[in-house]
């Protein structure tokens, strides 16, 4: 995985006879990719990748690239959404999906994605209108899958140390794991509160 420098190589998958049909809505021929660039992060993977655009406070919306015939889509998720999650601002990561790309939400709920809500009717794709399913991974619930320390040891490896203890703080009081904090120079909550 590669940081993208530039929109080049995730634009040339966007371009592609094979993918520009899954991601382009009817009478749409051109997405130039350039134009919000500068507001997000790419990510490149040998077959495609991802584009993060960032929607403000933390939120990103992602839009899957790939090429035809990607065996290790699945992989270079869970590779996206722990660099987005430890290596960046990112604690949402939103994505919407036309009920007709099967492949596509089906991965979507296979990485953990809750299924928001269903826009009806809003895709237009070959002279039909389909539903579009709409879809947020927070960070919490991306991390119940993983080891709380691993992810805050993550972020201090990826340049977000103050992100790494403000998780493990909320970690450990939101799941009652207060040893998380013992020689973390964090005050333990008072748990004579809770009864």
């Amino acid at each position: 995985m590669r940081v993208a420098a530039s929109p080049d190589f995730l634009q040339s998958v966007i371009d592609h006879p094979k993918v520009k049909p899954w991601v382009s809505p009817d009478g749409v021929t051109d997405l130039p990719l350039s134009r919000v660039f500068n507001e997000g992060v790419g990510l490149e993977f040998e077959t495609g990748g991802f584009f993060f655009h960032r929607l403000g406070d933390g939120v990103y919306e992602v839009h899957t690239l790939f090429l035809p015939g990607t065996k290790n889509a699945f992989d270079c998720c869970r590779a996206a959404a722990h660099f987005m999650f430890c290596g960046t601002d990112c604690t949402r990561i939103v994505t919407k999906v036309p009920e007709d790309n099967v492949p596509a939400w089906k991965l979507t709920e296979k990485m953990g994605f809750r299924a928001d809500y269903v826009q009806p009717a809003k895709f237009p794709r070959g002279g039909i209108l389909h539903d579009v399913r709409h879809y947020s991974l927070v960070m919490d619930d991306w991390a119940r899958t993983q080891d709380p320390q691993w992810v805050k040891t993550q972020c201090g490896a990826l340049g977000q140390p103050e992100k790494g203890a403000r998780f493990i703080y909320r970690w450990a009081v939101m799941n009652h794991e207060y040893q998380l904090l013992e020689g973390q120079g964090c005050p333990q909550p008072d748990q004579s509160l809770e009864q």
